[in-house]
């Protein structure tokens, strides 16, 4: 899907506040949780997700639902990644 249909969908599904991000590469972020579930679409490079003790790998065209309230880490990829943060309350 394009970027323009992915903001279609997430706003017919709910899903708020969209932010487009462009991060660096191995840029990481401390285990944290949000008080929204979130949708993360990818649509350059990569990304890991961890949650628990799972890890999961996004690539382009990749999207991953968080829960509210999940604790969990990201780190980008060598390449860095750009990709959309949706929120839904």
């Amino acid at each position: 899907m394009t970027e323009s249909e992915w903001i279609e969908e997430l706003l017919h599904d709910g899903y708020d506040n969209l932010l487009f991000r462009d991060a660096f590469a191995h840029e990481a972020e401390d285990e944290h949780a949000h008080d929204r579930d979130h949708k993360i679409v990818i649509f350059s490079g990569d990304i890991e997700v961890t949650i628990g003790y799972q890890t999961v790998h996004l690539g382009a065209h990749d999207y991953f639902e968080i829960p509210r309230g999940t604790s969990h880490v990201a780190v980008v990829g060598m390449e860095g990644c750009r990709y959309l943060i949706a929120e839904r309350l």
